[in-house]
């Protein structure tokens, strides 16, 4: 029961500040600048197919952009770092009654992943949509493209509740979106790895995706997206080392590690706050 009034709790000062309202109102301008363009492309363009396949595209970045305003969301939602709220004394208040520090952090978890999970499905939803209402285009895997995208939101909470137990507010949010820059060179490292054929650049992409999932989870996000049938065109006019692109799925043990990552780099943030003095 502590879990869920803490995570409550975390819901509702969401709700109250003012950062939750004006990300879903830039949300609705994306969504809306995404369906005006495709309606552009669909009156420029020679046929149907050529638009869906533009709009394909179109989507693609779109979905990019959205990937990395999924971590700047999950670096925000939690609120304040249990380190800041330990020096302003509002965490001495909460746990002098009989409230363990596990369920303080894992209420905060859990309510911050229910407003990471709503604002990815509500960005997936609206720009599925408004590409296929325009253009007559929907990816086949649109759950996919929703589950990996709260899974990335996911990885970078947890580090940032890690790091927040002992960095204050600025630094434990700078620091997971640092390694979330760092898992996005790595896949770049190791795309540009397959295509010069050098083994030691794949072998340090493939250890970066281990120490931080969020850009193979992107890859998952862009094969889903990706229209099956433009797949070997694409590969024969971009080649593999397209940072936006993947031609291939990911691969099931990755999306297993990527949820023990995120499980894992919570507990180890639980443990740091449970021998801290505060």
């Amino acid at each position: 029961m502590a879990i869920w009034t803490f995570a409550g709790l975390t819901l509702r000062e969401a709700l109250r500040s003012r950062f939750l309202p004006i990300t879903v109102a830039l949300a609705a301008l994306y969504i809306g600048l995404i369906a005006w363009g495709c309606h552009l492309v669909l009156d420029r363009s020679p046929s149907r197919a050529a638009a869906q396949l533009t709009a394909a595209g179109l989507e693609l970045l779109a979905f990019y952009m959205v990937s990395f305003v999924i971590a700047l969301v999950a670096v925000f939602v939690s609120g304040a770092s249990t380190h800041h709220d330990g020096e302003t004394g509002l965490l001495q208040a909460m746990i002098a009654r009989p409230v363990r520090r596990f369920d303080l952090l894992a209420g905060r978890w859990v309510g911050s992943a229910l407003l990471i999970a709503a604002y990815a499905l509500l960005l997936t939803a609206g720009m599925i949509f408004a590409v296929g209402l325009t253009v007559d285009y929907y990816p086949s895997q649109p759950f996919h493209v929703a589950a990996f995208l709260i899974l990335e939101g996911l990885v970078v909470l947890s580090l940032r509740l890690l790091f927040g137990t002992f960095l204050g507010n600025m630094a434990s949010g700078i620091l997971p979106l640092l390694l979330y820059g760092l898992g996005w060179m790595g896949g770049i490292v190791e795309s540009a790895g397959r295509v010069l054929d050098i083994g030691s650049l794949v072998t340090a992409g493939i250890v970066t995706s281990l120490l931080v999932p969020t850009d193979a989870l992107w890859r998952g996000i862009s094969y889903a997206l990706t229209p099956q049938i433009a797949a070997g065109a694409a590969a024969q006019a971009v080649g593999r080392g397209n940072p936006f692109l993947s031609l291939s799925p990911i691969a099931t043990p990755m999306v297993v590690w990527s949820c023990i990552y995120v499980v894992g780099i919570f507990l180890l943030g639980a443990y740091a706050f449970s021998r801290r003095d505060v």
